[in-house]
């Protein structure tokens, strides 16, 4: 799947660990360099995971996607709070609920 980040095209794979050594021990990726953006396809389930991978699949292309948005608006290299996982998070979770609060508001 195609991305518009700012401008400059994305492609969001979902794809099976097993098929990239670079999702080993990972639930996601962005290579910036290359403008990819890469998800564990999530299609087992193993005792220990989330219950909702569906839910949670789409918490991680969010938490990608950011990383993608800081990378192109200039943040990535010059900002640490920028490369900080736990604000990326941090985003990613709270989004939809930003944006629902900005769609009741009538500010989107």
């Amino acid at each position: 799947m195609k991305i518009n980040v700012l401008g400059t095209e994305y492609e969001l794979k979902e794809i099976e660990p097993d098929n990239d050594p670079t999702l080993a021990g990972k639930d996601g990726y962005c290579d910036s360099s290359i403008k990819l953006c890469v998800v564990d396809a999530m299609n087992h389930y193993e005792a220990g995971m989330k219950e909702n991978l569906a839910d949670y699949k789409n918490s991680v292309k969010r938490h990608e996607l950011i990383h993608a948005f800081l990378y192109e608006s200039g943040l990535d290299s010059c900002s640490s709070w920028a490369q900080n996982e736990e604000m990326i998070d941090w985003i990613a979770i709270e989004a939809p609920k930003i944006f629902k609060a900005f769609k009741e508001a009538g500010c989107l």
